[in-house]
C-alpha cells in the first residue's frame, strides 16, 4: 500500500472538488515546465557535443543558451518541477484513498528521479559560466594561443579538462534521470485511469506492461519536442523582446533549429493524442473527455500552422501566441485527462465522501461543549464516594470501565443519567441528579483523566 495513504484522511465532496483544482493547476505548471527542460536538456547536451567534437563554437554557444533560457535556474526547477509533482502525488493520494494502487509510489519515485536529475542538470548549467569565466580569463591575459598553451598554469589547464568532463557527464545523466522521471509519471498516471483493474498494477514491472503506459510515455517525449521548439523561439526572440547580442547568423541558425524542432513536435503530437486517447479505458470516458480531445486537436493544428508561418516567412510576430497557444492547449490536455480520471474513480469518491462523513459525525459525538460546568467538581461532589480511578471502591475503578466508551463523551454521559447493570459484581449505580450538559462534564472529565490528558 502507498505509505502517502497514511498521510491523508477521507474528504468530503467540496474537499475533493478542491483537491480535483489543485490537481489540475499542478499538472499545468509541471507538463509545460519538464517538457521544456526535457527538451531543452537533451538538445543542449546533443548541440553541444557536436560542438565540441566539431570545433563550432555556435553550436556550443547555443547548448548554452539552450539550457540557460530554458532550464532557468535551480529555485525555478524546485518551484515549478519538484513541488507541482510532488503535489500532484499527494493530489492522487487523496482522491485514491482506500484503494490498494501503486499510482502514488510511482509518482514519489518520478519526485525523487527529478529532484536527482535537477542537481546534474543545474551542475551541467553552472558549468557553461565557470566555463565562459576562464575564457574571460584567457581574452584579458592578452597572451597568444601559444603562450596560452605555454604559460597558463597547469592547474587552470587541468580544472578546465575536468570541467568539461563534468559538464558532459552531467548534462546526460541530468537528461537519463529525466526520462526516468517521465516513464514513472507516465505510468503512474496511466494506471490511476484504469480503476477496473487496480488489482493488476501491484509493482512496477507491471507498469512496463501496460500499453496506456507506453503511448503515454511517448506522448510526453513528443510533447517536450513541441515545448522545447515553441520555448527556443519565444525566450530568444519573443520575452522581453528577445536576446539582444545575437548576430544576424546566430539568430538565423537559432529560429532555423526552434522552429524545426517545434513544428516536428507539433506535427507529431496529434498523431499520440489519437492513440492516447483510444487507450483511455470504456469506464472513464464521458462527453467531456470527447470535447476537451476535439479542443486539444483544434489548438495543435492551429499551433502548427503558426509555427510553419514562422519558419516560412521567418516571421516573429507569431512567436508568443505560439506559446501561449501550446500553454492552452496543455490546458486542454490536462482537463480531458482529469475528466477521465474523475469518470474512472467516480464510485471510489462517493465512498470516500461517505466515509468522511461518517469519520465527522463520530468525532461530533464525542465532542460537546461544556462551557462554564466543572465536570472535577462534580466527580467530587457525586462520584468519589463510589469510584476511585486506580482502586475498586463500591464500584470499579474508572482504568477499567472509562477506556470502553472509546473516548465517545456523549454514550458515557448517557450511561451516567440512566445507568444499566453490566457487571455482577458490583450493585447497579443508581442514577444522578444531573442535567445533560453536568453529565457530558462530568464524562469529559473522566475520560481526558484516565487517557492522561489531565
Amino acid at each position: 500500500m502507498d505509505f502517502l495513504q497514511s498521510l491523508v484522511l477521507p474528504a468530503t465532496t467540496k474537499h475533493l472538488m478542491m483537491v480535483k483544482l489543485i490537481l489540475a493547476l499542478s499538472m499545468m505548471i509541471f507538463i509545460p515546465f519538464f517538457g521544456m527542460l526535457l527538451g531543452g536538456t537533451a538538445f543542449s547536451v546533443i548541440f553541444n557535443s557536436y560542438g565540441r567534437k566539431n570545433k563550432k563554437p555556435m553550436y556550443v554557444r547555443f547548448a548554452k543558451d539552450i539550457i540557460d533560457k530554458l532550464a532557468i535556474n535551480r529555485f525555478v526547477g524546485v518551484g515549478l518541477g519538484i513541488i507541482p509533482l510532488l503535489s500532484i502525488a499527494f493530489c492522487y493520494a487523496q482522491l485514491l484513498y482506500g484503494q490498494t494502487v501503486i499510482t502514488v509510489s510511482l509518482l514519489l519515485v518520478a519526485t525523487f528521479f527529478l529532484a536527482v536529475a535537477v542537481n546534474f542538470i543545474y551542475s551541467y548549467q553552472n558549468t557553461f559560466q565557470i566555463e565562459s569565466l576562464i575564457e574571460t580569463f584567457k581574452d584579458i591575459s592578452g597572451l597568444d594561443k601559444h603562450e596560452l598553451e605555454t604559460k597558463v598554469p597547469e592547474e587552470v589547464t587541468d580544472y578546465e579538462f575536468d570541467l568539461l568532463n563534468t559538464n558532459s557527464n552531467a548534462g546526460l545523466w541530468g537528461f537519463v534521470l529525466l526520462i526516468i522521471t517521465a516513464l514513472f509519471f507516465a505510468g503512474g498516471t496511466s494506471i490511476a485511469l484504469n480503476s477496473d483493474r487496480y488489482q493488476d498494477f501491484q509493482n512496477i514491472a507491471q507498469m512496463f506492461l501496460s500499453g496506456s503506459t507506453f503511448i503515454n510515455f511517448l506522448f510526453i517525449l513528443v510533447f517536450s519536442l513541441a515545448a522545447t521548439g515553441v520555448a527556443i523561439l519565444f525566450f530568444f526572440f519573443g520575452w522581453q523582446g528577445g536576446m539582444h547580442d545575437m548576430e544576424e547568423e546566430y539568430a538565423d541558425f537559432a529560429k532555423n533549429i526552434g522552429g524545426k524542432i517545434a513544428f516536428t513536435g507539433a506535427a507529431l503530437l496529434p498523431v499520440f493524442l489519437f492513440l492516447s486517447f483510444f487507450f483511455i479505458p470504456k469506464v472513464a470516458l464521458s462527453g467531456s473527455v470527447f470535447v476537451y480531445t476535439g479542443l486539444a486537436f483544434i489548438g495543435i493544428l492551429l499551433l502548427c500552422n503558426l509555427i510553419y508561418a514562422v519558419i516560412k516567412n521567418s516571421e516573429t510576430k507569431y512567436i508568443g501566441a505560439a506559446f501561449y497557444l501550446l500553454i492552452l492547449c496543455v490546458g486542454f490536455i490536462v482537463m480531458k485527462n482529469e475528466s477521465a480520471f474523475g469518470i474512472a474513480v467516480e464510485k471510489n469518491l462517493l465512498a470516500v465522501n461517505q466515509k468522511a462523513m461518517e469519520v465527522e459525525a463520530e468525532r461530533k459525538s464525542k465532542t460537546v461543549s461544556t462551557s462554564g460546568i466543572n465536570g472535577e467538581e462534580i466527580y467530587n461532589k457525586l462520584c468519589v464516594a463510589c469510584h476511585k480511578f486506580d482502586v475498586k471502591v463500591v464500584g470499579p475503578p474508572y482504568q477499567q470501565t472509562v477506556p470502553t466508551y472509546n473516548g465517545d463523551v456523549k454514550k458515557l454521559a448517557g450511561f451516567i443519567l440512566k445507568p444499566v447493570k453490566k457487571n455482577p459484581e458490583y450493585p447497579p449505580m443508581p442514577a444522578q441528579p444531573l442535567k445533560p450538559k453536568e453529565a457530558e462534564a462530568v464524562a469529559l472529565y473522566l475520560i481526558e483523566k484516565v487517557s492522561g490528558k489531565k
